[in-house]
């Protein structure tokens, strides 16, 4: 069966991955204004990513594994499943408080018209241990929690899960959602 869940889900990791890079290249630049946008539209991207993983896919793994899961068979555990939720879960609450610290930032150096060489750098750092962090938690749900909705559900519930996250990852704050729809044509 095809797994529409991870087929989802991988690619918003890689177009968020694209604008992660557009932050950076233009934190290079100095180009604080464009670094702000982008960075605003990444925070709000990953926001409702996060939120699909945490009410529709993770409750969906939980429960599947409560009933699910057995030592004997070659699917993890119900303690493993548990594990992988929390790290991610952790993981989750890491980047959403350091994004609203670097936005909290870079709107005070949006306004300044003084060069912030020190500032820009510290926010370059950030953005780095952000990205090393985001890609070693995307590995993890990649290669284990967007693999285990097939193995764990039928392809009715793999395809209702796929559509409520679907209807959550363009549940986007309205400020974004004209210029997400220009974007896409």
């Amino acid at each position: 069966m095809n797994n529409q869940v991870e087929v989802l889900l991988e690619d918003d990791h890689a177009s968020l991955g694209q604008l992660l890079s557009e932050v950076n290249a233009e934190l290079a630049k100095r180009n604080i204004a464009r670094a702000f946008a982008s960075l605003d539209i990444f925070w709000a991207r990953l926001a409702v990513h996060i939120r699909a993983e945490n009410l529709h896919l993770f409750p969906a793994l939980a429960g599947a594994a409560a009933t699910s899961f057995t030592k004997t068979s070659s699917l993890p555990t119900a303690e493993e499943v548990k594990n992988v939720l929390a790290r991610l879960r952790s993981d989750h609450d890491f980047f959403m408080k350091e994004l609203a610290r670097m936005i909290k930032v870079m709107r005070a150096l949006a306004i300044s018209r003084e060069e912030h060489f020190e500032e820009v750098e510290d926010l370059r750092q950030r953005l780095a241990k952000i990205a090393s962090r985001l890609e070693d938690h995307n590995r993890l749900e990649e290669t284990q929690a967007y693999r285990w909705p097939t193995l764990l559900l039928d392809e009715q519930e793999v395809a209702r899960l796929r559509d409520r996250l679907r209807q959550e990852l363009q549940n986007l704050p309205p400020r974004f959602a004209a210029d997400t729809l220009r974007s896409e044509r």
